[in-house]
């Protein structure tokens, strides 16, 4: 039987529209690679100049940087702007990130992991409707906003009810009590990194496919116990990636914990008892915001950017190894191992 001439056509517009479409998914293909290059190339060039920056502040204290001395830390930063001053021992500022990064994530985690629960497994579908959108909004809330709700509504509060006036007389020779603490920012940040966490939560539990969470149900297990024994294995790399991402959050935070913790270079005693959570603490990110004005001091300019290179390889290494922790147990789920 002959080709038809309609027939021929036919082959050859088919034929020309699959090189078009491979030369278009090519293209896309080359740009998706270039943007990817300029990205990483950006991130390369930002570390670089940071580190440049930060590297006469860690020169001239060498691994002593990360220790503390008997000279309060603002009057090393003050005396870094005003005299040129280049020794620094940064610890109180590094000792307060931790407080307040691992403070906000133990009552953040726990927290956020139940709410998750509860949304993707065991509320109505209308309660869950009303509550994702809440969470959402609190995760996209920029940070200034809770730091005026701490500092305006909840500080007045711990000064009048936590903080004993006699207490306060006794320390104040050695640090000044008020609201503003390393209380108020650990609350301000687990408030900031929660809703963070139950979005991701929630996605990676929504993922689980239903069979497995009605196969333990029909095993005898209830909502909860099947949630917990066979929906919380299933997203243990969701909970470390999300917990990882959390953390970069929390430990980069400066604005609403300049306004929160108090501002202070002080390190806490844990042997003041509980008024050590209502000492003040100043984390690196927030000492970055509370003496930018001082960025054209050469010294001073260093150590600042000594703070945003500590932070910036922080960062870092929480993301990689969150990655290489949440990679085994993917492909472990997955059964490729």
């Amino acid at each position: 039987m002959a080709t038809t001439p309609v027939t021929t056509d036919r082959a050859d517009t088919a034929a020309r529209r699959a090189r078009r479409v491979t030369a278009v998914d090519r293209l896309a293909h080359g740009g998706f690679i270039a943007i990817s290059l300029l990205c990483l190339s950006l991130i390369g060039a930002i570390a670089v100049f940071v580190v440049t920056e930060a590297w006469p502040s860690f020169a001239a204290n060498g691994l002593r940087w990360f220790t503390d001395g008997p000279v309060p830390l603002d009057v090393q930063l003050s005396s870094a702007f005003s005299d040129g001053n280049t020794s620094l021992r940064a610890w109180p500022a590094v000792y307060g990130t931790i407080l307040t990064t691992g403070g906000a994530l133990l009552v953040a985690f726990p927290f956020a992991l139940l709410a998750a629960i509860f949304v993707a497994e065991i509320a109505p579908r209308g309660v869950a409707r009303v509550l994702e959108p809440i969470v959402s909004l609190l995760a996209a809330t920029p940070s200034v906003i809770f730091g005026l709700f701490a500092i305006l509504l909840l500080a007045p509060q711990i000064d009048q009810h936590v903080i004993d006036p006699e207490k306060a007389d006794v320390l104040a020779p050695v640090v000044t009590l008020t609201g503003a603490s390393f209380l108020l920012g650990l609350i301000v940040l687990a408030v900031m990194i929660a809703p963070i966490m139950i979005a991701i939560f929630v996605d990676a539990l929504r993922a689980v496919p239903v069979a497995w969470s009605e196969g333990a149900i029909a095993l005898g297990c209830d909502r909860w116990r099947a949630a917990r024994r066979v929906s919380l294995v299933a997203i243990r790399p969701a909970l470390v990636a999300g917990t990882g991402l959390a953390i970069g959050r929390a430990v980069g935070e400066a604005i609403a914990l300049s306004m929160a913790s108090g501002s202070l270079g002080f390190t806490p005693n844990v042997l003041d008892g509980l008024y050590f959570f209502v000492e003040p603490v100043r984390p690196l990110a927030a000492a970055i915001v509370d003496y930018s004005e001082g960025f054209d001091q050469a010294a001073l300019r260093a150590d600042l950017f000594a703070f945003g290179a500590v932070l910036l390889l922080t960062t870092a290494a929480l993301t990689l190894g969150a990655r290489l922790i949440s990679h085994p147990l993917e492909r472990r789920l997955q059964g490729r191992d």
